[in-house]
């Protein structure tokens, strides 16, 4: 017995953020930044950083902490490190900070949050200069809270939609559910099919009846935000997709290895969801992580899911002019056919769609575009008046659309497939660091006259 009491108090003492982590504490709700006591700072001299500034916070016991924030006054964008105790040893994060008059301070979770890791302890914050050589600079508070956990999917519902983000994958959606049209599952001759009614249409038992629509397959699948930049060059140096060489390119679910991106913030209220993520690197390793974040606001309007992006990167890599997914679009495979309005007639009322019923995927499909004239498509499932899903990018009319194993969906559940229909809006951009991108999005489901009557109201 004695024994066992030593290699639990060993424990203790050699773990003690992570087992207080786990035992029942004050959670904060607020996050207004009083300040903790700064013990003093060397590297900015009358308000300007230099090469770089050290702030000293001592290591001394702060209170359990996940959660910090820092407000600030900057002429530019910034790198910081903070550090602070893990486990009774030093531990260290990068973060970045844009340029700021100190109305919005800057909030992050810090790392291994969802795995219940806290600290007591900071240590220190630095902070560089990104895209200037100096910074005029003021540190106006550092703070650190104490936030409840979040669970690793975070859900939203109305009567129209459930909609779901997946904090492992960098806060993308990867859940959406229609709540009033019966969309059910059913097998028919052993592939799965999809379809408001589907056990009526097609004659046969449901084998699901709360259909997620979004394929959550990998990483690389969900519907999420995903950039292009720089190849290799003096500054970087790119990975391998397979045997291709892999340009610069922060995915917000994480990398073709399943490892998971680093959620950085979020709020959850009854009307949306926002999130910030530090996103991979597609084609490298967690630890090449990306110096750059990606916001996303989820919203549940009038037959519409809304979704607002941003993005800024941190790198300084050599600026591209390049194709963009605005955004990376992965249905359910059952929703084979891809349709949109091509016509001279937007928003009249012409029923004259057009239908493509035989999508493959690339390299073997070359990379078809399709200029729709609304600035929507859809996939649906194989008849006319069949349920899908769409979307509709208001300033983007080209779509790059295909899909992956058609007619191969097994599972019960078709989001878990390795089959999916894909849809990416695609524009031709600068991909530059130290200049936020920003756009939206909107998603529906129904029959196409349904899910194109829904974008006409928001349009």
């Amino acid at each position: 017995m004695k024994n066992i009491i030593s290699v639990i108090l060993s424990f203790i003492m050699l773990f003690p953020s992570y087992v207080f982590s786990l035992l029942p504490s004050r959670a904060d709700t607020e996050f207004n930044i009083t300040g903790i006591e700064i013990n003093g700072a060397t590297g900015i001299e009358n308000g300007v950083i230099g090469e770089k500034a050290v702030y000293d916070f001592n290591g001394e016991d702060c209170g359990w902490f996940n959660y910090y924030g820092i407000s600030y006054k900057s002429d530019t964008y910034m790198k910081g490190v903070i550090t602070y105790i893990i486990r009774g040893g030093e531990y260290s994060e990068e973060f970045f900070l844009e340029p700021s008059d100190g109305a919005k301070p800057f909030y992050s979770f810090i790392d291994g949050v969802l795995d219940k890791t806290k600290s007591n302890r900071l240590c220190s914050v630095s902070l560089e200069p990104l895209s200037k050589e100096t910074a005029v600079f003021e540190l106006l508070g550092v703070d650190v809270f104490n936030r409840s956990v979040p669970d690793k999917n975070v859900y939203l519902e109305t009567d129209e939609y459930k909609i779901g983000v997946n904090l492992l994958w960098g806060g993308a959606l990867d859940y959406l559910e229609d709540m009033n049209s019966d969309v059910q599952a059913v097998k028919v001759d052993g592939i799965t099919k999809v379809d408001s009614k589907a056990a009526e249409r097609y004659g046969k038992k449901s084998v699901n009846n709360s259909v997620n629509l979004i394929n959550r397959h990998d990483t690389g699948r969900l519907i999420q935000q995903s950039y292009y930049g720089t190849g290799d060059c003096d500054a970087y140096q790119g990975g391998f997709y397979g045997e291709n060489k892999w340009n610069y390119n922060p995915v917000q679910g994480g990398n073709l290895y399943n490892e998971s991106s680093k959620i950085v913030d979020l709020e959850v209220t009854d009307d949306y969801i926002y999130i910030k993520c530090r996103p991979l690197d597609w084609a490298k390793p967690a630890a090449d992580i990306t110096p750059s974040y990606m916001e996303a606001t989820y919203t549940i309007g009038e037959g519409t899911v809304e979704v607002k992006c941003r993005f800024v990167d941190f790198s300084g890599y050599p600026a591209v002019f390049t194709t963009q997914e605005l955004p990376a679009f992965y249905c359910v495979e059952p929703f084979n056919r891809f349709v949109y309005y091509g016509g001279d007639a937007p928003w009249t009322g012409d029923k004259n769609y057009t239908y493509q019923n035989s999508l493959i995927f690339w390299p073997d499909a070359g990379y078809p575009n399709f200029t729709t004239t609304e600035n929507w498509s859809a996939f649906i499932g194989e008849f006319d008046d069949s349920f899908g899903i769409g979307i509709y990018t208001p300033h983007h009319n080209t779509y790059l659309a295909g899909v992956y194993d058609r007619e191969k969906t097994t599972e019960t559940d078709p989001s878990s497939s390795v089959s999916t229909s894909y849809i990416a809006a695609v524009q031709w951009c600068d991909f530059q660091s130290f200049a936020p991108a920003e756009y939206k999005y909107y998603i529906a489901t129904g029959t196409v006259d349904e899910i194109r009557a829904s974008f006409n109201e928001v349009r």
